[in-house]
């Protein structure tokens, strides 16, 4: 039997576990070892941490990103540093294929795996504006996986080869997630049996929309004092949205509870749940809470309608103001039986399509496709170019 081959895979994120961080994690433990053996190369602490725990070869560097946000944005000796690092590792490791776990490694990796002829792929868990397109260097990647459709307009919108891209939703290990005995969130907060308490995890940032579903558990709490709503999550919000709850003077039916690292038990101790997201690229929680079989309430965003479908397993409102976010809710309230099919419905979905299995084999399948035929790396910088036109066309657009 041939040895397996080794992957290389770059992750560049904050210090936490998180999306793209859970879904890389999920994805090296279920692998085919005997085909494959993974090897990580971060940023993140927090993710280092994890997978030496679970006994995975992980290196730890800091990662400047040239024309990023913060400063120094034109560490170009940088820039080249980790060319050559990348290019070291590479040897080092005998690395057959490198798997790039979101758009910034793309700077370095793609041009070091260009000059040490490795096949690439570029994986996104997230939408992209124009200005990261560009001086990340998306275009440049041979092969692009996106976790939704929704991810993948943009691209082909700029230019980028559709026989080039492939959609991967992202898959649940629902064998972690059982592991996680269900927290009695209501004991834990002081709550009677009869009080119903909705779930919303995120970053406490302006995207999630959580200042929208406070404004609309206002409106429900007029006719459902009982309602409350548990807050997972952090961010840079947190002190602005704690100080909405008391001026909308609904603090009492609001509870922070930060980040956790074992949000499904969480899930599983709530009666529903609710986001209030401007923009959703994919969403992994929904899938999540959908396991947990809460009855879900989401806007019509994203890659949102690609996992869940309105009055089948989810009640959807249009994502626009707050009536129909108070409206959703208020469904989930009155239409007990509705609210009780919808969520047996999502539960059975996600054990259908979105289990990690699933998700592993397709990219594995990428992974042989690649390595048998692999796609030259994109270098025609006019290609690297093509987010600038996309810019100024929706610029226009939205002008006219």
């Amino acid at each position: 039997m041939s040895k397996p081959q080794n992957v290389l895979l770059v992750h560049y994120g904050g210090n936490w576990i998180r999306g793209s961080e859970r879904c890389l994690l999920d994805l090296v433990t279920s692998l085919d070892k005997t085909r494959f053996t993974p090897i990580i190369w971060t940023n993140s602490h927090c993710l280092h941490f994890e997978l030496s725990k679970l006994g995975f070869h992980s290196k730890l560097n800091e990662f400047p990103i040239l024309f990023g946000w913060t400063a120094p944005r034109w560490n170009i000796s940088g820039w080249r540093a980790l060319i050559r690092k990348a290019r070291s590792y590479i040897r080092l490791h005998d690395i057959d294929l490198i798997h790039v776990n979101s758009a910034a490694p793309c700077q370095w990796m793609v041009p070091a795996a260009k000059k040490e002829g490795i096949p690439l792929v570029t994986q996104l868990h997230s939408d992209y504006p124009a200005r990261d397109r560009l001086t990340l260097g998306l275009h440049h990647s041979p092969h692009i996986i996106t976790v939704s459709k929704a991810i993948s307009e943009h691209l082909l919108q700029d230019g980028y080869p559709s026989h080039n891209l492939s959609v991967v939703h992202n898959g649940v290990n629902i064998s972690r997630l059982s592991d996680q005995k269900p927290i009695d969130v209501k004991q834990h907060l002081g709550l009677s049996d009869d009080q119903f308490v909705f779930a919303t995890v995120g970053s406490l940032i302006h995207r999630k929309g959580l200042d929208r579903v406070f404004s609309a558990l206002k409106h429900v709490l007029v006719e459902k004092p009982n309602t409350h709503l548990l807050v997972v999550g952090d961010g840079s919000l947190r002190n602005h949205l704690e100080h909405m709850t008391d001026y909308l003077r609904i603090s009492r039916n609001v509870h922070f509870i930060g980040e956790q690292n074992n949000v499904f038990a969480w899930l599983k101790g709530c009666d529903g749940y609710v986001s209030g997201a401007r923009r959703e690229a994919f969403g992994l929680v929904f899938v999540e809470a959908a396991l947990a079989k809460l009855p879900i309430v989401a806007p019509i965003e994203g890659g949102i309608t690609e996992i869940l479908t309105h009055e089948k397993n989810a009640i959807l409102y249009k994502n626009s103001g707050i009536r129909p976010i108070y409206q959703a809710m208020e469904r989930v309230l009155s239409e007990r039986e509705l609210s009780d099919e919808i969520a047996q419905n999502a539960q059975q979905h996600i054990l259908d399509n979105y289990q990690i299995s699933i998700n592993t084999s397709k990219i594995e399948r990428i992974y042989t496709s690649l390595l048998t035929n692999p796609s030259p790396v994109q270098s025609s910088w006019l290609r690297g170019l093509s987010p600038i036109k996309t810019y100024f066309v929706n610029r226009f657009a939205i002008g006219s």
